[in-house]
């Protein structure tokens, strides 16, 4: 996975025209580009057959679009709590315990998902497939956040 950066490069020169366009649009292309290279190289490193590499897209798609709605949900939540907290402004007590009410929830909602997903992973992976595919996503995301340098993050909050 050390190839990331290079990937993330590459893709950027082969949608350049796109970022003229529209950054969004970028932005979903590379991260496409990037997942699809992901998911080829770990069906070659795992060995998975036809049908567990059918499996797997259909979950990791799920997952990357109910992921992509929690970091949304998180990145509001973040935005209204430092709104809340703005020098010279007086702070609604009972907006900031909500907010951070929702915040650890949702930090709830990541867990479950991640254990969720596991669930349906073990159901056509082994152990072993589901520790490399563990790792291997672990890699990648360190190596989003070096080149992102730690943008797209709430304060003290998580990325995705």
């Amino acid at each position: 996975m050390r190839g990331a950066i290079v990937l993330a490069t590459l893709l950027a020169v082969q949608v350049g025209p796109l970022a003229a366009q529209n950054p969004q649009v970028r932005r979903q292309v590379l991260q496409q580009q990037v997942v699809e290279r992901f998911m080829a190289n770990y069906r070659a490193q795992a060995g998975l057959t036809d049908e567990q590499y059918r499996r797997l897209e259909d979950i990791t798609r799920q997952s990357f679009e109910a992921r992509t709605t929690l970091a949304l949900r998180e990145r509001n939540l973040w935005f209204a709590l430092e709104g809340q907290m703005r020098p010279g402004m007086a702070a609604n007590a009972d907006s900031v315990a909500k907010l951070i009410d929702d915040l650890l929830a949702l930090e709830t909602e990541r867990v479950e998902r991640a254990r969720t997903e596991q669930r349906e992973f073990a159901s056509f992976l082994s152990p072993v497939q589901r520790a490399q595919l563990t790792l291997a996503w672990r890699r990648l995301q360190m190596q989003i956040e070096r080149v992102r340098g730690g943008q797209g993050r709430g304060p003290g909050g998580p990325g995705m």
